[in-house]
């Protein structure tokens, strides 16, 4: 059972790789820095979380030169990307939610909550095994939200989309390490160097082909 969840969690981390893949590590401020992230599809380039997840709402904006705080509409799309097949529920106990809660390691939202880290950083919670990488965006009527995705070790995660929609004001003038602000790049920085190379669609279902073909053999040998 053991060797069927690490393989169910390797081929879901191949899958969410393939639904991310229009999401490609970036520079953005020095070449190889790492610390940006570009949506390959709407073109805007994205600074990692952990860049402002020091710093209040109204202090990331002014922050960097260059770069300017996401639409609300841009990070829904940025956030529909990266969250794909989004089940609005608590797993655990079937409760209708507005964000993913409490999804096994064995499933696709843990794999895209742990690829979403990977991507714009995480910061470590209170215990060495929570990381968090939460971005805050305006919504409507001035409104803070928050999108991004929490993990619980090895064993759970949630994941928060475009639905998520509780209030996070305090923010807006206090600092909280495990929130950052979601910014663009609004001036092309000629400094980094931008050339990232992406696994293909067809490379990545290659590599899963050959674990789905041992997983189905092994579950007919034992039936």
């Amino acid at each position: 059972m053991k060797n069927l969840t690490r393989s169910l969690l390797v081929i879901f981390t191949l899958i969410s790789a393939n639904s991310q893949a229009e999401l490609i590590q970036w520079d953005a401020f020095d070449s190889g820095d790492n610390l940006a992230v570009k949506d390959s599809t709407s073109g805007l380039v994205w600074l990692d979380l952990t860049m402002t997840s020091h710093m209040s709402y109204r202090q990331a904006g002014g922050a960097f030169a260059g770069w300017e705080y996401a639409s609300a509409l841009d990070v829904w799309g940025l956030l529909d990307t990266a969250f794909s097949d989004i089940q609005l529920i608590r797993h655990d106990t079937q409760e209708p939610l507005n964000y993913e809660r409490n999804c096994a390691n064995s499933t696709l939202c843990y794999a895209q909550a742990n690829q979403w880290q990977s991507l714009f950083g995480a910061t470590q919670g209170s215990r060495y095994y929570q990381t968090y990488a939460f971005g805050l965006y305006q919504g409507e009527s001035l409104r803070i939200r928050m999108g991004g995705s929490y993990v619980n070790g090895s064993a759970l995660a949630n994941i928060y989309g475009r639905t998520f929609d509780q209030a996070h004001n305090d923010q807006l003038d206090q600092s909280n390490n495990l929130y950052g602000t979601f910014l663009v790049q609004s001036t092309l920085n000629t400094n980094a160097d931008h050339a990232i190379s992406v696994p293909t669609p067809s490379s990545l279902i290659a590599l899963c082909l050959p674990f789905i073909l041992i997983l189905t053999g092994k579950r007919k040998l034992n039936c």
